[in-house]
């Protein structure tokens, strides 16, 4: 058959093809989603657990991440991920800049608000433990063919595309 464009017709123009009996249809992928990521959060995060150091807690390990992937925020944007109350994320934050993990600077913008970053250090704690959650996650995708890894990457393409902010 001819291939379709995002919108169901033909990519030759010729008016919307029929779709195969037993084709997923977005509710049932949603749901699906829905059902996995979940399991495949828990085993991510068991994981990291396994590759934390005993200087680092999963609540830091996840404030660092945070933070890593959004230099320039706030305690409160901080807390709001953790879902923590200020104090605790603020103790949190602390630790980690005792540790040598983060920094803080002040808004160029408004003083009263201190702006997060992670340091080098930071982000050599942060690629040891995810280096050693590939490693774990290579050992278990090694099972798998050729053909089911390439599935498997263009399925996370697409979750990329769809799961990015609106």
């Amino acid at each position: 058959g001819s291939p379709r464009s995002a919108t169901g017709r033909a990519a030759d123009g010729a008016g919307p093809k029929a779709v195969p009996a037993g084709t997923p249809d977005a509710r049932g992928c949603a749901g699906r989603l829905i059902e996995t990521v979940p399991a495949a959060m828990d085993a991510i995060r068991q994981s990291m657990r396994r590759h934390v150091d005993a200087d680092t807690s999963i609540p830091q390990y996840r404030c660092l991440s945070f933070v890593s992937r959004r230099p320039g925020c706030t305690i409160g944007e901080v807390a709001a991920f953790l879902g923590v109350t200020m104090p605790t994320a603020s103790a949190t934050v602390d630790r980690l800049v005792r540790a040598g993990a983060l920094r803080t600077r002040a808004d160029a913008a408004d003083r009263r608000r201190t702006l997060l970053e992670t340091t080098a250090a930071g982000a050599a704690r942060l690629e040891r433990i995810r280096r050693g959650a590939q490693d774990d996650f290579t050992r278990r995708l090694a099972v798998l063919d050729a053909v089911e890894l390439a599935t498997l990457d263009a399925a996370l393409a697409l979750l990329r595309r769809v799961a990015r902010p609106e």
